[in-house]
């Protein structure tokens, strides 16, 4: 029976959780922190990008995907379909971050450097790589073996004027969505069906994923529990770092 009763074990709806993290981000634009940390799982749902809703077959593709248990959100960041379920966790790390040239890539390593720290202490050896052929693919999946095990994406906001901050400093909120204990091929053929109801090929490879049940299949504890325990302590301990001026 599991003990643990971490608030980020609660399956949020979707927007609820798309709300918290933007919260979270507009409280590093207000100069309410400087930075912050929030883990939260979702029920099944489609997250999908802006873009894709001008498709022709949209309507017709949340019409069919509704119908099956897994309503389809908009986001309004880029990349591409991302199937929710609960046995994903979502890591959304916010700071401030000074635009200038290589930017983008040390926001994002400010949150997979730790994800990738915290998976090797359970002996799992993970990098940043892009994988041709999985869900929402980018160049700062964490990777192993050839194998998508998480994706990330990030948003900026300009700070306050009321902050007193430089010109380019701005709040940006990175996410990773890991891949823990789920019936994986369930999401990827969730995802081909919204694809090919909207008029596109299916584009996600099943093959090209793994989940962390599969790589560590003999845990000692609840995988949820133990892992999401693990990934809050070790961002956690980048905060002071994070909030540090540059």
């Amino acid at each position: 029976m599991t003990t643990n009763r971490d608030p980020a074990l609660e399956i949020l709806d979707p927007h609820e959780g798309l709300r918290r993290e933007m919260a979270l981000l507009q409280s590093v634009v207000d100069g309410g922190r400087e930075a912050g940390v929030l883990l939260w799982r979702c029920a099944p749902s489609i997250v999908v990008p802006r873009r894709l809703t001008h498709k022709p077959g949209y309507n017709r593709a949340c019409k069919a995907m509704g119908g099956r248990g897994w309503p389809v959100i908009v986001r309004d960041t880029g990349g591409d379909l991302t199937p929710q379920s609960p046995g994903l966790i979502n890591v959304a790390l916010a700071f401030r971050q000074r635009r200038a040239e290589g930017g983008i890539r040390d926001s994002y390593l400010k949150l997979c450097n730790p994800l990738i720290d915290c998976l090797r202490g359970l002996g799992i050896e993970t990098y940043c790589a892009s994988v041709e052929g999985a869900f929402c693919d980018g160049d700062y999946n964490l990777v192993v073996d050839g194998r998508k095990l998480a994706g990330t994406a990030q948003r900026w906001r300009k700070l306050s004027p009321a902050t007193g901050a430089a010109d380019d400093m701005f709040a940006v909120l990175a996410h990773a969505v890991i891949l823990v204990d789920e019936d994986l091929d369930t999401l990827w053929r969730v995802g081909n069906a919204f694809y090919r109801h909207c008029g596109l090929e299916a584009r996600i490879d099943e093959r090209l994923h793994v989940s962390l049940a599969e790589l560590v299949p003999e845990a000692d504890s609840p995988l949820l529990d133990s892992t999401l325990q693990l990934f809050r302590q070790c961002l956690e301990q980048q905060l002071p770092d994070l909030s540090k001026p540059e």
